[in-house]
């Protein structure tokens, strides 16, 4: 085989690390902003933080990430909020998980 293949053949391999890595790292940050959001639910009302995390990871993990997942995420916390009274916008919810998604990316970064 010749160097070139050889290259070739390295820098697939090597594509596809980098591909699995960045999968791994983006489910690990959607799974710690759920975590995050479950949290911050658990803060407002009286809803265990566990039960609400599990509610939510199971769901969300079942799906792959597209914004009509995450649109279903922060519809089902909106909607489970206002059953304790809590009123929030769409715009105030994506507002939240976004502080939530950076807070989980810097802790993936080492900087959290």
């Amino acid at each position: 085989m010749g160097d070139f293949v050889r290259t070739v053949d390295a820098k697939g391999v090597t594509s596809q690390f980098n591909f699995i890595a960045g999968f791994e790292a983006a489910f690990w940050v959607r799974a710690r902003r759920n975590h995050l959001l479950a949290e911050w639910f658990s803060d407002l009302t009286d809803e265990s933080q566990q039960t609400y995390v599990k509610l939510l990871l199971d769901a969300d993990f079942a799906r792959m990430e597209t914004r009509e997942t995450e649109n279903w995420v922060l519809t089902k916390i909106r909607n489970d909020l206002m059953g304790y009274g809590i009123f929030l916008s769409m715009d105030q919810m994506r507002d939240v998980a976004e502080r939530c998604r950076l807070r989980a990316w810097q802790e993936r970064q080492g900087k959290g």
